[in-house]
Parts: C-alpha cells; sequence; structure tokens
C-alpha cells in the first residue's frame, strides 16, 4: 500500500496527513519519501529535537515566526496577550535567498505534526502566500503533515485566548487547512507490538474507548514494590526533574570512578537543540539508551537500544546490549544544524550550520516519556499517576514490545483515559486509505501534465525580448542597427513559438480529458508530450538563446556597457535555466528529453582573448586610434596586440604603415640581420617608430620562415 501513498504525495498536488499509530514507521516513510522525491521540498518541525532528528530545520527558523499567540484577525487584540494579523506582517521581512527558496518549494513536510498549534500553521500560510504572491491557501504549496495526534498534544500557554478564533489548539482547527482538500493516509500495519490482546488494549486507550480496556488483565502488571535488581528496566515518567533525580541516584550508587565526557561543538547549534548532555557523566556498570540509529552498515544498535557500559576510553565506550552478551565499541556521532539554501540551478540544497559531536547514549535508568516517543523498549515501569495527560499513557504503553514487559506502580483508572472527540472526527472526516487509487487515477494525469506545460510554458519570453529592446534602444554606445535587427528576428520567433505552446496547452488537455474518458492511449499523450519538449528545447536553444549568446559575447566586456550586460546576461540566465529545466521534465516517471538534446546548455562563453577583440576591429576597417578609444586601451597595447598577429601572416601591414616604409625596411630586411630591436632603429632613418618596428619584423620573419 506504501507505494500508493508515495505516489499519492508525489503525483497530485494534494495536501496529506500522513499518521498511524506508534511504532507503523512514519519515520521511515519519511526517509524515503525524501530520497526518492524529484518535488523540491523542505522539512521542519515544532520543537528543535523534533527538527535535528528529522533532519530539517525548525518552523520558527525557517519562517522568522514570533513565538506569541497569532489570532487570524484584523481586528485590534490586546498586544501583551496575542497578535494580529496587522502585527504579524513585518515579521516576513526575508533575506533575498530564503525569498528565492520559498518560492522555488514545491512541498512541505511537518514531521511530529501532533505538537504543531493551529495559529502557528496559519502564520506559516500567511507567510507562504505573502512570499509566493499567490493568494491560493500556503501560496500554492502542497504540505505533508506527519505524526501522531493521540501522542504529545501541542503545549499552549493561554488557552483561553487561542480559543477565542480556535476550536482547539491541533493543527487542523487552522483556518488556512479547512479551505484546501486535506486527505488523511493511515499507515496500520504495526511494527513493534505482535501481541493481539496487548495491541486491543492499546487501541482502545489510544482512542479513548474505555468499555472495551481489558483494565483487570492491564493491571495484572500492577506491583507497587517493583524492584529492577540486575534486570535491564527503563523507568518512564512523566517529568524531566523526576527522570534525572531518578538517573543520578543509581548513577551515585556505582562505586566506579565517573568519567566526562564534553560534547565538541562546531559552528553554530542552539543550546536548547543539543541531541544530548553537552557533559556526559558515564560509569561502567550504567545503565544507558542509544538515542539515535547506528548509522554504519553494521546496524549495532538503535534510537532507543538499552545496554550497560563495560568499559570507558577517552575516544570510545564500549557497551553490552540489552538481551545479549555482545559487547559493541561505540565512537561519537555527529548531529547537524542545517538550513536550506538554492544551488545555482534552483535546487534546494542543505547547507550545514553547526555540528554537535557526542556519543550517542544517555542515562536510561529513566526517561521521561516525552524523550521516549518514537522509542521501543522491551521492559519498561510505568508510573501513571494523576501527573499523566491524555496522550501520556498512550505513549508511555505504546513504547513497550509486549505487555509482560510492563510494570505498572500505579493502577491504570478509566479517569486517565480521555476521548478526544475532536481528534476522532477530524481523522474520520478526511480519512482516505481506500480512495488513494480513486484520487490518484483523477488527479495524477492532470497535475503531471499541468507540471509539463508549467515548465514548458515559453510565453514569458515576450515580455523579456520587449524589455530587453527598450534597453537596447536607450543604451548609447551600441550598434542600434544591429540590435534591432536582433530584436526583430528574436521578436518573430517568440511569437511563432508562443502560438504552438498555446495550440499545445489545448490539445494536451483534450487528449487528457479522453484519456479518461478512455477514448485515448496514454501512450499518445506520451509521445506528443516528447515531441512537445524536444521540439521547445531545440528551437529555444538555436532560434533564441544562441543568437543572443552570440550577441552577448560580442558586447560582454566592452567599454561603457556594464549596466546593460548585466541586465542582458540575467535574461539570458533565466533562458539557460529554462532549457536546463526540459532536462528535467518527467511525464509521472517517464523522461522526456531525448539524449540527443541532452547536451549542456551554458552561458559560459569561451572568454576571448583581448587581443582577438582589437584585431576583429580592425578588420572591421577601424583605425588604431578608433580601436583604443573603444577598447579603452592606449595606442600602443593596440599596437602590439596587432603585431601577435603580423608574426602568423594575418596582419594586411600596409593599413598600418605607409608603403615606403615598408620598402625602407625590407631592403633593409634582406641585406642584414641584427639581433635587437635596438640595433634595428639605429640601422633604420629615425621617423621609425619601435611599435613599427615590431610589427615590420613579426611580418617579414613570418614570410622567410614560410619561404624557407
Amino acid at each position: 500500500m506504501n507505494h500508493h501513498f508515495f505516489d499519492l504525495i508525489e503525483h497530485t498536488n494534494r495536501s496529506v496527513f500522513l499518521t498511524g499509530k506508534a511504532g507503523t514507521g512514519k519515520t521511515t516513510f519519511l526517509n524515503d519519501f525524501v530520497k526518492r522525491t524529484r518535488k523540491k521540498h523542505i522539512v521542519v518541525a515544532p520543537t528543535g529535537i523534533a527538527a535535528i532528528n528529522a533532519g530539517g530545520v525548525t518552523i520558527h527558523s525557517m519562517f522568522g515566526l514570533p513565538l506569541r499567540t497569532f489570532l487570524p484577525t484584523t481586528e485590534r487584540i490586546d498586544g501583551s496577550q496575542a497578535m494580529n494579523i496587522a502585527d504579524l506582517m513585518p515579521h516576513f521581512k526575508y533575506r533575498k535567498d530564503k525569498l528565492k527558496l520559498l518560492r522555488e518549494l514545491e512541498i512541505l513536510i511537518i514531521d511530529e505534526v501532533s505538537m504543531l498549534r493551529a495559529d502557528v500553521l496559519d502564520m506559516m500560510d500567511f507567510s507562504l502566500r505573502f512570499i509566493r504572491r499567490n493568494n491560493q491557501r500556503f501560496g500554492g504549496v502542497q504540505m505533508l503533515f506527519i505524526g501522531d495526534l493521540y501522542q504529545l498534544p501541542p503545549v499552549v500557554r493561554d488557552e483561553h485566548i487561542l480559543k477565542q478564533y480556535y476550536q482547539s489548539p491541533f493543527f487542523f482547527e487552522s483556518h488556512a487547512l479547512k479551505e484546501i482538500p486535506l486527505v488523511t493516509i493511515e499507515l496500520t500495519k504495526v511494527y513493534r507490538q505482535s501481541d493481539e490482546e496487548f495491541l486491543k488494549i492499546l487501541n482502545a486507550i489510544r482512542d479513548g474507548d474505555v468499555e472495551h480496556i481489558d483494565f483487570d488483565n492491564l493491571n495484572s502488571r500492577y506491583d507497587p514494590e517493583f524492584e529492577a535488581g540486575r534486570d535491564a528496566y527503563v523507568y518512564l515518567c512523566s517529568h524531566n526533574k523526576m527522570a534525572d533525580e531518578i538517573n543520578q541516584q543509581k548513577l551515585k550508587e556505582i562505586q566506579s570512578p565517573p568519567s566526562v565526557y564534553e560534547a565538541k561543538l562546531f559552528g553554530e547549534f542552539k543550546e536548547n537543540q543539543f541531541p544530548n548532555e553537552q557533559f556526559l557523566e558515564l560509569k561502567v556498570g550504567a545503565q544507558v539508551m542509544f538515542i539515535r540509529n547506528d548509522i554504519s552498515p553494521d546496524k549495532k544498535y538503535f534510537n532507543g537500544k538499552l545496554g550497560e557500559i563495560s568499559s570507558l576510553d577517552e575516544n570510545e565506550i564500549r557497551v553490552i546490549l540489552e538481551g545479549s552478551e555482545r559487547e559493541i565499541v561505540v565512537k561519537r556521532e555527529v548531529w547537524e544544524q542545517k538550513k536550506y539554501f538554492l544551488d545555482v540551478d534552483k535546487n534546494i540544497k542543505e547547507e550545514v550550520l553547526g555540528s554537535f559531536e557526542q556519543f550517542p547514549v544517555k542515562l536510561a535508568w529513566a526517561v521521561t516519556i516525552h524523550k521516549s516517543q518514537g522509542l521501543t523498549f522491551d521492559k519498561v515501569i510505568i508510573d501513571a499517576g494523576k501527573s499523566f495527560t491524555a496522550g501520556q499513557v498512550y505513549v508511555a504503553l505504546s513504547r513497550c514490545r509486549t505487555l509482560e514487559g510492563i510494570v505498572l506502580k500505579s493502577k491504570i483508572t478509566p479517569e486517565v483515559i480521555f476521548k478526544d472527540n475532536r481528534v476522532l472526527k477530524f481523522q474520520g472526516d478526511t480519512i482516505a486509505n481506500d480512495y488513494v487509487e480513486n484520487i490518484l487515477n483523477q488527479e495524477k494525469y492532470d497535475y503531471s501534465i499541468r507540471k509539463v506545460l508549467r515548465t514548458l510554458d515559453s510565453l514569458w519570453l515576450l515580455q523579456e525580448v520587449e524589455n530587453w529592446n527598450k534597453l537596447s534602444i536607450s543604451t548609447r554606445s551600441i550598434d542600434h542597427v544591429k540590435t534591432n535587427q536582433l530584436y526583430l528576428q528574436l521578436k518573430h520567433e517568440i511569437i511563432r513559438i508562443g502560438k504552438i505552446f498555446e495550440k499545445l496547452e489545448r490539445i494536451l488537455f483534450q487528449k487528457i480529458n479522453q484519456f479518461i474518458h478512455q477514448k485515448e492511449e496514454w501512450a499518445e499523450i506520451e509521445n506528443k508530450s516528447k515531441g512537445a519538449v524536444n521540439f521547445f528545447f531545440v528551437e529555444v536553444r538555436d532560434k533564441i538563446f544562441n543568437p543572443l549568446k552570440d550577441f552577448y559575447a560580442e558586447v560582454k566586456g566592452s567599454k561603457g556597457l556594464k549596466q546593460y550586460n548585466e541586465e542582458f546576461k540575467s535574461w539570458l540566465e533565466d533562458i539557460e535555466e529554462y532549457l536546463n529545466s526540459l532536462k528535467e521534465i518527467h511525464l509521472l516517471e517517464t523522461k522526456l528529453l531525448d539524449d540527443k538534446n541532452n547536451k549542456e546548455v551554458s552561458l559560459k562563453i569561451a572568454k576571448v582573448p583581448s587581443q582577438v577583440l582589437t584585431f576583429q576591429l580592425f578588420e572591421e576597417g577601424k583605425t588604431i586610434a578608433e580601436i583604443a578609444v573603444e577598447r579603452g586601451l592606449v595606442k600602443e597595447t593596440v599596437i602590439g596586440h596587432l603585431a601577435k598577429f603580423a608574426e602568423q601572416g594575418l596582419l594586411d601591414i600596409s593599413r598600418v604603415i605607409t608603403s615606403d616604409k615598408i620598402k625602407t625596411f625590407e631592403e633593409e630586411f634582406n641585406k642584414s640581420s641584427h639581433t635587437t630591436l635596438t640595433e634595428w632603429k639605429n640601422a633604420l632613418p629615425s621617423d621609425f617608430e619601435f611599435n613599427e618596428i615590431r610589427i615590420l619584423l613579426n611580418h617579414f620573419n613570418y614570410k622567410k620562415n614560410r619561404e624557407e
């Protein structure tokens, strides 16, 4: 089923909430999607740790959002309590690179969405519409939400303020989401637990279905006097402080000396996002837990795996994994804090801002429920006292593979089981597992063709050629006859290609329509698209890009044309980018550009050597003095350039030197051979200049060598 889910997100523009119970592989899906997708994407998360773990950045850093509560209204509100739309707008002052990045974005992925507050999502909607100058919700960006609403809820300081505009703090109450056809897809296969009885209890707790919870079976695990002894149990607590106290106490009980490992920090890494202790105190015999998956091919450990420290060294530690006698060597690992940026081809790439290097383990006699999200244990002790919130009971119990692995320090009573009808209703209304194929079949063909047409669209060229013509007319030191000729020729081609595009658009939509009504083969549409992509590639390259590039090569570096050339070049870069984007075009899974056309399209103009430019002007009939003015060079340099061509016999010297001087020189050349320019100067009449002698000498040496 999962490949259908991938296709739904990849081949349509539907926004999707991907959910699933604890242990159904949401993270695996995310990692897999990011590897495979062709869409330009970024991954964000509501909290720092979630962002680091998902390999993304925080929502607040990506969008520069304020931390205050936001109310989606233009009415005045008490600024000390919250902010309105007018207060939010000034926060959207983004640097140019961020604007570009968010304009290129096709899909925004938000992980751990149970913790995302509705008002934060609305702020993201305002930001994207503003940046992309697009009034569709989220500026037309497709959204992929990943998480489990039955786990940890959003943190809300002032629920009463939010309540004025939002039914509940969950992300699905955001005003923006109510206006888009969001679908929920649920991963259903649980990989963590296989015991049917236990799964039944977990599902009933998750749904707040008190009737169907087998409390007797559950509370058979109640043992208030329980002591873990030598067994590796994890104590799940509701608060950090409680977990830290237990861990410190247990560490004290071990008699051996402690080793402290300080994290290595490079670049920028925010303290509230440290994935582990900056000063990690360990002892031989301590119970630890791995806090990430082993990235080496050996896959020796995974996030949540328990073990006991067997030896401590400066650069490595050894751990005996729980449930085996195996001792493994553990080295420090690196976590990265990163940001997204656009490369020259407008692909979204990641840049590492800073890193945090530390051993991937922490003390694990006790762990908070919050930190246990996403982990799996074999043996846990749970104290589900009054301090647990609804989601916490479920998160705590569902960390364990089996019911037998659980010890309850206090009984679980119906009072701690809550039913959240809002979540049930939202998921019930949007669940689409059974319709994925229908949605795909209705939307993917249309979406895919639209994407091809959006890339092929050449209509923007018309405005650009008009702008360029205006620029040429108002630029003084340029050959206006030439630019006008080129303008008329280009305009003619652009209009012709534009008409073909408009016709193609009509034909393809017709064909899609017929295909949906089974009157047309897909292969026919594919062939038509292939033909179109190759046609546009060749036409735009040969009739528009190349003539412009040739003209640019002539004016590039000319004096007085700096401004002109900058604007000209940026237009050329747009066309280059257009051509390169045609190379990447796919219709569903099929690449459309033929291999024979898949050659480098580049603006890199072979830099014309300076003397060649001089010689070209000379060949056009300009005098040395004129060339010097036009190229901004001194006369001597121009003559030096020409002397190089005389060396190859290419220079018509009669245009530079009078005929009687040539004759005088030739006689001297034939009767004597001087070695230096000074000797030549002394042997010739005094009206010969050094530069003339150089040109003449080069010229006659060339002739003489040819004759020999």
